[in-house]
């Protein structure tokens, strides 16, 4: 790991910005003198340089979105490269994204991950004072990344498990509120018997 155009992209990436690091990876992929080996290091070093900014709470807005984000964290990059796109399902009149846990999150109990936009937005408003750890934006997160330095402070739990416990505290009256809000009712129904993060 020595060669030039190693040791160049390795000097450009530890005096980044983090708004050049996207740039910075695309470069480095598609440079045919980089051997995979020394862009497989690249990759870790900047995953290493993304968690510095996350430790010091720095926020990114997602041009394409406009959202206020943590970074990594976008569908885009498939959330900093943790998931993987499985395509695209339809259920209750939505249309989801469904994604699977890359190799290095492999003995994540939850193998599929349905995310929708609008569902995770609508439960984030809801519930974000039930969620583990009051994590803005909790639902915009995939769960095998809970708990690790892409997601610091969370901890997955059961989306189920999150409304029993909104109910029990009284932040919310019952499951048929989460219908009053927009929620489908089949959908809230499938979420009290079983779990919206792997089955829908």
């Amino acid at each position: 790991m020595s060669g030039d155009r190693f040791n160049y992209y390795l000097k450009i990436i530890m005096n980044s910005t983090l708004e050049d690091l996207p740039l910075v990876n695309e470069q480095f992929e598609n440079d045919p003198f980089i051997s995979s080996a020394e862009a497989a290091e690249l990759e870790r070093v900047m995953n290493r340089q993304l968690n510095l900014f996350n430790r010091f709470s720095l926020k990114v807005v997602n041009s394409t979105t406009g959202r206020e984000e943590i970074p990594p964290k976008s569908e885009l990059d498939n959330f900093g490269n943790t998931s993987e796109f499985l395509g695209s399902e339809n259920a209750f009149g939505i249309e989801w994204k469904v994604y699977g846990p890359t190799t290095g999150f492999a003995n994540s109990p939850v193998k599929r991950w349905y995310f929708n936009r609008k569902i995770a937005t609508l439960l984030n408003e809801i519930l974000k004072d039930a969620v583990p750890g009051k994590v803005k934006d909790y639902f915009d997160y995939p769960p095998w990344i809970m708990g690790t330095p892409y997601a610091p402070g969370t901890l997955y739990m059961p989306i189920n498990e999150i409304i029993n416990l909104a109910i029990a505290r009284g932040l919310i009256p019952d499951w048929d509120y989460l219908v009053a809000r927009g929620l489908p009712k089949p959908l809230v129904d499938l979420i009290k018997a079983e779990n919206l993060d792997s089955t829908l």
